[in-house]
């Protein structure tokens, strides 16, 4: 049983989504979701993940969130700017469905306050003194429900997915490896859907699986010696290698180093003595790597989240012995997070199609992950979808990335090409703090007759005006004289920062306009008024503290009211000044393409 399609709509960003999860000779086909940060990607990952948990309930005690309990919070906060309700609506290949809605009145007032009523069929089934409604077929289906949490895999791996590096202190040094600790009680899976730091379970599972294979799948042949003459001949037990489910599982394990280390060669795992319990990687029965996670940090989490796949469809009741026979489905957020180019365009696609039978649903900032999928799997071969309007894209739409990365795995001999590649796409950079910063300043062009301009830079988001120190301190030294274009940093009001320039790179800070009632970030742009405006639509959206008196030593202070913007809120004021902002909003956006402008055309 695998996702067969969702639809979302008024979530967060997302206005209207609706996405197919298709099979191709009965084997799901690997989902790829890019967009903008803030453009639903994890909000879409996050309905997804809530129907597993919901789904395991009713199967199992030792679910990831007690019973009647939920991992997603199930809000009307999350309902888009501007819009009266949510729905979202997950169906299963197998019929089974999960539904929910969130409304901004009861459902019985909705029409009264409103005039009109959401044009789906399912508005029917919601309580008239509801407000929230959530709903699951998975009890009706028994059959099916049972069969995808107890003989698939069902796992999740988010965004902040992190295990603590070997070399961080000694205590960790010495975590050995103990076996694992199962319980053997009707109603226990031993298995969580929600992975973030397998490492020690994985660890404990392998030392299992080394124990179980040398201990009951050694497989030996007799060879008759005869002692003496005048004796009848004496077997001699010999060994002749391993035979078993064990045997196999460790097999397809090896299969997944093998990928992972690049490494073709003759290799084997090795576990320590049970004073130096570790696990080791041999190489031509060599020790060569003397802790399997001691690896980078890269590999050690493309191990681990592999591992946990092949972990837990073995803890379930589904048979495996290769791992073409792993079912099931695996949502991993930013799967190319801590990963060097390489194994993003080459080593994952390739462990990617080594569960045929599992059911990708990922998403990823890195073309170059997009580019080795489509060379692994063929154009037809997995989808990508754009949010927020899941749009299916190709990898072809990535294709001068493909130029670049090619030219740059052989640098010295195509130092031209590369810079022939650089050259085309070399429109000076700015990088701003923050992706809501970037669709501002689009919306400002438009009102402000910039687009023009803007159509002569790029705009990145730097996430975060610490990655713009990052990028500052890279290049403040000879190295900026060599890049193929102007770079600008451009520094919310708010961050202490003084205008400098080294060569070809420009760090500038965005002036303060003090009348202005928001004091950081680049809403101290907007004017009172807009401001007042934004209270009006929903006065969640900006937060105020008010006016305080205090007195010292018989002096009184007064303190004037300050409001901020609320940071859960950053989103929705975005898109409701996007939507319904005009010209008078987004003047003092000038000071920003003067910026822009200098910068350019200096």
């Amino acid at each position: 049983m695998y996702f067969k399609n969702i639809e979302i709509e008024n979530v967060g960003p997302i206005d209207k989504v609706a996405l197919d999860f298709p099979l191709k000779e009965d084997r799901p086909l690997p989902v790829v979701i890019v967009g903008e940060n803030g453009s639903g990607k994890s909000i879409l990952l996050s309905h997804l993940v809530n129907s597993l948990v919901v789904g395991k309930q009713e199967v199992f005690e030792d679910t990831d969130v007690e019973k009647g309990k939920v991992y997603k919070y199930r809000s009307p906060n999350y309902i888009m700017s501007g819009k009266d309700y949510f729905y979202s609506s997950l169906e299963f290949g197998s019929g089974v469905k999960v539904q929910e809605w969130q409304l901004r009145f009861q459902k019985k007032q909705f029409a009264e306050q409103l005039g009109y009523v959401p044009a789906r069929k399912e508005w029917t089934q919601v309580p008239d003194e509801n407000n929230s409604f959530f709903d699951t077929t998975f009890r009706n289906n028994k059959f099916a429900t049972e069969s995808l949490f107890k003989k698939h895999c069902c796992l999740y791996f988010p965004v902040n997915r992190f295990e603590e590096p070997a070399w961080l202190n000694l205590e960790n040094l010495r975590q050995g490896t103990t076996y694992t600790e199962l319980k053997h009680i009707s109603g226990y899976s031993n298995r969580s859907i929600v992975c973030t730091s397998p490492l020690k379970n994985n660890k404990n599972w392998l030392l299992d699986l080394i124990f179980d294979r040398q201990a009951f799948e050694v497989v030996t042949r007799q060879l008759p010696i005869q002692l003496a003459q005048d004796q009848a001949p004496v077997p001699l037990n010999l060994f002749a290698g391993y035979s078993g489910q064990s045997t196999n599982i460790y097999e397809a394990i090896l299969r997944v180093l093998r990928v992972i280390l690049r490494e073709g060669g003759n290799i084997r795992l090795g576990a320590g003595s049970r004073k130096n319990r570790q696990i080791a990687v041999m190489k031509d029965e060599r020790p060569w790597i003397p802790n399997l996670f001691q690896l980078s940090t890269g590999e050690t989490q493309l191990l681990n989240l592999f591992l946990s796949v092949v972990r837990d469809y073995d803890l379930s009741e589904g048979e495996l012995n290769d791992l073409s026979d792993i079912k099931g489905i695996v949502i991993i957020d930013e799967i190319d997070a801590h990963l060097h180019t390489v194994h993003q365009k080459e080593v994952l696609p390739e462990l990617i199609a080594s569960f045929p039978g599992v059911q990708f649903v990922i998403t990823t900032h890195s073309p170059l992950f997009l580019m080795g999928m489509d060379e692994k799997f063929g154009p037809e071969g997995f989808l990508i979808y754009n949010m927020p309007n899941g749009d299916r894209v190709a990898a072809s739409d990535f294709s001068e990335f493909t130029a670049a990365y090619e030219a740059f795995k052989e640098t010295t001999r195509h130092r031209e090409e590369i810079q022939r590649v650089l050259e085309q796409h070399a429109r000076p950079v700015v990088f701003v703090e923050g992706d809501y910063d970037i669709r501002y300043l689009k919306k400002a062009a438009e009102f402000l007759g910039k687009g023009e301009l803007l159509e002569k830079v790029q705009l990145k988001d730097g996430d975060g005006f610490g990655n713009l120190d990052k990028i500052w301190k890279s290049y403040n030294n000879p190295m900026s004289a060599i890049l193929p274009c102007k770079m600008i940093l451009l520094y919310d009001c708010d961050t202490n920062k003084q205008d400098a320039a080294r060569d070809l790179v420009y760090r500038r800070v965005i002036p303060s306009v003090a009348e202005n009632p928001i004091t950081i970030g680049i809403e101290n742009l907007f004017p009172p008024r807009t401001i007042e405006k934004l209270e009006g639509a929903n006065p969640r959206l900006i937060d105020l503290r008010e006016q305080a008196m205090t007195r010292i030593r018989g002096e009184i202070k007064t303190t004037p009211p300050v409001k901020s913007v609320n940071k859960d809120e950053k989103g929705n004021i975005c898109t409701w000044l996007c939507e319904n902002g005009e010209a008078d909003d987004f003047v003092e956006f000038k000071r920003i393409f003067d910026i822009i402008e200098e910068v350019v055309n200096g």
